[in-house]
């Protein structure tokens, strides 16, 4: 992760190169950091604590909570330089829900980034489903929500109508109003919601929960068997892979004018999405490697910003449940010369580069917490959380990639309790093709992709 950081502050033009300040200090870190008011007034806060990476401020889940707004009070080391996010000393900070995050960096006088998260943390109401499981529940996914009272079971198929006998444990002596333990729950369709009220012990505290069955859901058209021309607004009404459900929310591909790169081709009697490095001539820019891409979100075509083209690819799309991994056909095969594109003046002109082109595949499951729209570069940026990633390189070298096969990508996370709110799939025919490094001729190709739960 360090170098992504590095990264980020070069593209905010802090550092002259990557290496480190000599005799200057990597250490920065928070000495204090108090609330010193908030709103709504009703709110029940405990005492927040905090560690290298993390503010915690503990809150008593109740209606009418968020916006939750609290004023604070920040003082940092003096061998910090400077701090970087969606945090300023002083400043308000908000939370409009349960999961929301305030994510800021740390910089060091050597430069060296340190990342903090503020984060909420629910208190126990006396009231409240701690645990959740039945006969078959290892099977699903069972989330437990105090924040909006909700317990969601996810699962692809549950076959309805299903009946569950739940084994619940509750907040410490509390008791049910008008439900019995271990009574059972027949659920007739994903939208038939049960509820179940807990009671606190001093009975001064209600709760209603609901617990419902949602689906475990597929991104439409993952067999890759739709393409077309969609208008203006989708890749210039180039021919691209078919955005259903709808843009943004699907699949997209980076085809535009310029760069045709990804395109149907013909498998198992169907199609399957082939990607192609090429050479393209970039209007002003000169001549470059363009890679082919497949990727969940979508693509906006900006002529100011060919020489970025990372910054046109907009990644990932609503998605709120965990999966295990991704599952998918695939060969690759390097193209001849490994080649990339270098500025000299204002303009790009290509070299040969030794060594064989690599492609990619990566799965991350993204939680945004900022504000307005999500955006997503593949980059790190204010409110987006990275909880989980997986990812298999095909090395050109190894002649085994050059077959079709099927695999299978387990996603490693780093945290296991946040929900998701975006996943991020991305297939590309050169693995540096955002640097403008490929080998012309590279191709992947991709069919039957499957999230696995």
């Amino acid at each position: 992760m360090r170098k992504h950081y590095w990264m980020l502050l070069l593209g905010l033009g802090l550092l002259s190169s990557c290496e480190k300040v000599k005799d200057l200090s990597d250490e920065a870190s928070i000495e204090r950091f108090e609330i010193t008011s908030y709103t709504p007034s009703t709110a029940e806060l405990g005492d927040l604590y905090r560690d290298d990476k993390f503010i915690t401020i503990p809150v008593v889940p109740e209606d009418n909570l968020f916006p939750l707004t609290c004023q604070t009070v920040l003082e940092t080391s003096s061998s910090t330089h400077k701090i970087l996010g969606n945090y300023e000393k002083g400043q308000d900070i908000v939370f409009n829900g349960g999961e929301s995050t305030i994510n800021f960096f740390l910089i060091a006088e050597s430069g060296f980034v340190h990342p903090y998260t503020i984060r909420l943390e629910p208190i126990d109401t006396g009231a409240d489903i701690t645990y959740f499981k039945f006969t078959g529940s290892d099977k699903m996914t069972v989330a437990i929500n105090p924040w909006n009272k909700t317990v969601n079971i996810s699962v692809l198929d549950p076959g309805f109508p299903i009946t569950i006998e739940p084994n619940i444990h509750l907040s410490e002596n509390a008791t049910y109003d008008g439900y019995t333990e271990g009574e059972s729950l027949t659920f007739n369709g994903y939208d038939d919601i049960k509820k179940i009220t807990v009671v606190s012990e001093d009975g001064q505290t209600r709760r209603t929960w609901n617990i419902q069955f949602t689906g475990l859901i597929q991104i439409p058209n993952s067999d890759f068997e739709l393409w077309g021309k969609f208008g203006n607004e989708i890749n210039l009404n180039v021919e691209t892979i078919d955005p259903t459900p709808g843009y943004g929310k699907g699949w997209a591909t980076a085809n535009n004018t310029f760069v045709k790169g990804t395109l149907p081709v013909e498998h198992n009697g169907g199609y399957a999405a082939k990607m192609t490095t090429n050479e393209q001539n970039a209007l002003i820019f000169g001549k470059l490697i363009a890679a082919g891409s497949m990727y969940t979100g979508c693509f906006k075509f900006d002529v100011g910003a060919l020489n970025d083209p990372r910054s046109m690819t907009h990644f990932g799309i609503p998605h709120t449940l965990r999966i295990k991994s991704i599952e998918f056909d695939a060969r690759y095969e390097p193209g001849p010369q490994l080649k990339q594109a270098v500025k000299s003046g204002s303009k790009y002109s290509i070299e040969d580069r030794e060594g064989v082109d690599v492609g990619q595949a990566f799965v991350e499951l993204i939680r945004w917490t900022g504000t307005g729209e999500f955006e997503y570069h593949g980059r790190p940026a204010d409110g987006v959380e990275l909880l989980g990633r997986g990812e298999i390189l095909f090395d050109g070298k190894d002649s085994k990639y050059r077959n079709w096969a099927h695999y299978n990508l387990p996603v490693e996370y780093t945290d296991y309790e946040k929900i998701p709110t975006h996943i991020v799939i991305v297939f590309s025919s050169s693995k540096s093709g955002d640097i403008f490094l490929g080998a012309p001729g590279s191709t992947m190709e991709v069919d039957n992709v499957k999230l696995i739960y």
